[in-house]
């Protein structure tokens, strides 16, 4: 009796070639919050873990020595001011004293310095203010961004030593709506994706003046998940090949609107590396290899056995890329094949074959290989 075999046709079907990258995510803007002047924390205005928008007060700061300062400030403009009126007085009568030689030439020159000189006075007197004020506005920390606050690291009470170095650290603010996705990339990869945006445009290929203007879309996948159903665009690549490595940074950003994804996330991400084409595919398990040469098995119309070799491509959920060697609609075996050998004539037993999936399905595909 001839040997039964299970066989599945070959199908044909429009894919596209993919690359699985794996990576984290990165928040879109992330601050850590200090305070400019120091002093001593007295309140805080937010929940940890709140929603806060640009400009909202976080935290205030005593403010009572930079309000005594500021008065300070404030009355040595007014004692510079009535210096320069009065210089400014004294040199009026000097002008018309120096015409009747009423006074001497050094008087009048000295005179003059002085209205100069109390000008000076003023100048300096307001800039000292505005920078005190500036202190005292920087007892109000506000949010320099809008997004989620994080939690306070600071009770109520304590010390803040202020300073553009070296400041006490108070919060992070995170905006992570879009959110972004890195991941390295090999340089294979990345040159098969460049080539083929190049053949793809032929002569009308010219680059972009940013990524984002291409539209590459990126497909995000989180641990729980079994499929890609985050879709974001490429923003980013970096421009040089790191030596030691061979790969380059690219990202991702995604909308994330409903907040699922959060800042150091691990994820995977799939980036087409090509345009949609019709290809030929068959069950993975109908692929067998002989040394280097891969091959498959074809029952023709008389059940008999034929062996061809094939050139395979990229995985598309179970079923693989064929390149070369079969057509659509052969039938091809899929289990058993170390039961049959080329020239046998066999009973063939057709299944089903699970169609590859597209770039949108929720299917979780395999790795390109």
């Amino acid at each position: 009796m001839p040997q039964k075999v299970q066989v599945a046709p070959a199908i044909e079907k429009e894919v596209t070639d993919f690359v699985e990258l794996v990576g984290r995510t990165e928040a879109d803007e992330r601050v850590r919050i200090q305070s400019r002047v120091s002093g001593f924390l007295l309140s805080k205005h937010f929940e940890d873990g709140q929603l806060v928008s640009q400009g909202d007060l976080l935290f205030t700061i005593e403010p009572d020595e930079y309000e005594a300062i500021l008065n300070q400030s404030l009355a040595q403009i007014k004692v510079a001011t009535t210096r320069l009126d009065m210089a400014e007085k004294t040199f009026a009568r000097s002008k018309r004293l120096i015409s009747d030689n009423a006074i001497s030439q050094e008087e009048f020159d000295q005179n003059q310095a002085a209205v100069a000189e109390a000008n000076a006075l003023v100048t300096a007197a307001k800039a000292n203010a505005a920078r005190v004020k500036l202190d005292l506005d920087y007892t109000l920390v506000r949010s320099p961004i809008t997004g989620r606050v994080d939690r306070s690291l600071l009770d109520e009470g304590n010390y803040v030593t202020g300073g553009l170095a070296g400041g006490t650290p108070l919060t992070t603010v995170v905006n992570d709506r879009p959110i972004k996705a890195v991941a390295n990339v090999d340089e294979s990869v990345r040159l098969k994706f460049m080539r083929r945006r190049r053949e793809i445009a032929g002569d009308r290929f010219q680059e972009t003046d940013k990524l984002v203007d291409q539209n590459i879309p990126c497909y995000l996948q989180l641990q729980d998940e079994s499929g890609f159903p985050h879709k974001g665009f490429l923003d980013y690549a970096e421009i040089q090949i790191n030596q030691q490595t061979g790969t380059s940074q690219i990202r991702g950003v995604f909308a994330n609107e409903d907040g699922l994804l959060k800042t150091g996330m691990f994820v995977r991400l799939r980036i087409p590396v090509s345009d949609p084409y019709p290809a030929v595919l068959v069950p993975d398990t109908a692929i067998a290899t002989d040394q280097a040469t891969k091959y498959v098995l074809i029952i023709d119309d008389k059940n008999d056995v034929q062996q061809r070799s094939v050139t395979t491509g990229d995985r598309q959920g179970k079923l693989r890329v064929l390149k070369s060697g079969v057509q659509a609609n052969e039938s091809v075996v899929v289990a058993g094949l170390q039961l049959v050998r080329p020239g046998m004539k066999v009973d063939p037993v057709p299944v089903a074959v699970t169609p590859a999936v597209t770039a949108d399905e929720p299917v979780a595909p395999e790795a390109a290989e």
